[in-house]
């Protein structure tokens, strides 16, 4: 059960302050999906791709390297 309130000062515009953010925070709560990320996420995949791409490339170009060294002592 909600306090009563009083005080002598009059708290009607703070009663709507607290009132409104306590709406946008509850529909900020109820309305997220992911929607919102799904660009992000393609890009995100993408890095990651190409990054293990380019890993499998130096991997490789390390051991040709290491081979070439190997061959030529």
């Amino acid at each position: 059960m909600a306090e009563l309130n009083n005080s002598s000062v009059s708290t009607k515009k703070s009663d709507k302050i607290v009132a409104r953010i306590k709406a946008t925070k509850h529909a900020g709560e109820k309305s997220f999906s992911q929607d919102k990320n799904s660009a992000e996420q393609v890009i995100n995949a993408r890095k990651a791709a190409n990054l293990e791409l380019a890993k499998k490339k130096a991997k490789k170009k390390a051991k040709m390297a290491k081979a070439s060294r190997k061959k030529n002592k």
